[in-house]
C-alpha cells in the first residue's frame, strides 16, 4: 500500500519480515521432504505461524509453493550458467550432472516437478524449466564440438540420466547405499565419454 502523503511504499516490518523468511524456509522443507503437496498446516506449522500469516504474506499456498520452487530452480539454473562458463567442457558438463542429480535425490518436490508430475503451477515456472532445459542443451553441444561427449548423445539422455538414481533401494540382495548415486552416475558418464564403443539405440 502506497503512503498517500510520501508517496512511498512503507518498508516491511521486521516481525513481518521474520514471518515471511519463516515461512519461505518451513516451505522449501516441507516441499523437500513431501514434494509439492505439502500441507498449509506442516508448512506454518514448521514456521510457527497461524494460517492466516500464510495467506496474508503470499496469497495462497500454491503461490508460496510456486515462489519456493522457482527459486530451486534459479539455483539449478546458475549451475548450468556456470558450466557453459568453465573452460573444460567435459568438467562442466559432468560437474552439473553431478549436481543436478543430488538437487533431485534431496528435493522431492523439485523431483517432482522435473519428472512432470507438478500440476497447477503458474506458466513461469514451465517457463523457468524450459530456460534450464535449453542451457543443459547448449553444455551437451558445446561438449560434443570440442569432442569429448559422444556425438549421439541428446540433452534428453543427460537428464534421464539424473534421474537413473531414484529407483528402488534394493535389487537381488544388493541394497543401494546413500553415496550409490555417485558411483552411478560417474559409470554413466564413462558411457557418454568420446569416442564411443557402440552406436546407441534409436530413442
Amino acid at each position: 500500500m502506497v503512503d498517500k502523503v510520501t508517496g512511498e511504499v512503507p518498508k516491511e516490518r521486521a516481525d513481518s519480515r521474520r514471518k515471511r523468511l519463516r515461512l519461505i524456509e518451513a516451505a522449501r522443507a516441507a516441499i523437500a521432504e513431501r514434494g509439492l503437496q505439502a500441507s498449509t498446516t506442516d508448512i506454518t506449522e514448521r514456521a510457527e505461524v497461524g494460517v492466516g500469516t500464510l495467506y496474508r504474506r503470499f496469497g495462497s499456498k500454491e503461490a508460496l509453493v510456486a515462489d519456493v520452487l522457482i527459486d530451486g530452480i534459479s539455483e539449478i539454473q546458475s549451475w548450468a550458467d556456470a558450466a557453459l562458463e568453465d573452460p573444460d567442457p567435459w568438467a562442466g558438463l559432468s560437474g552439473f550432472l553431478f549436481a543436478f542429480t543430488e538437487a533431485q535425490l534431496a528435493n522431492l518436490g523439485l523431483a517432482e516437478f522435473t519428472s512432470g508430475n507438478a500440476r497447477e503451477l503458474p506458466a513461469e515456472v514451465a517457463e523457468r524449466g524450459s530456460v534450464l532445459a535449453d542451457s543443459i542443451d547448449r553444455l551437451v553441444r558445446r561438449a560434443q564440438d570440442h569432442g569429448v561427449l559422444r556425438a549421439d548423445v541428446t540433452w534428453r539422455d543427460l537428464v534421464l540420466i539424473s534421474i537413473a538414481p531414484m529407483g528402488g533401494t534394493e535389487c537381488l540382495g544388493a541394497t543401494r547405499g546413500e553415496g550409490q548415486w555417485r558411483r552411478t552416475i560417474a559409470i554413466a558418464l564413462d558411457g557418454l565419454r568420446s569416442p564411443a564403443a557402440s552406436i546407441l539405440p534409436p530413442d
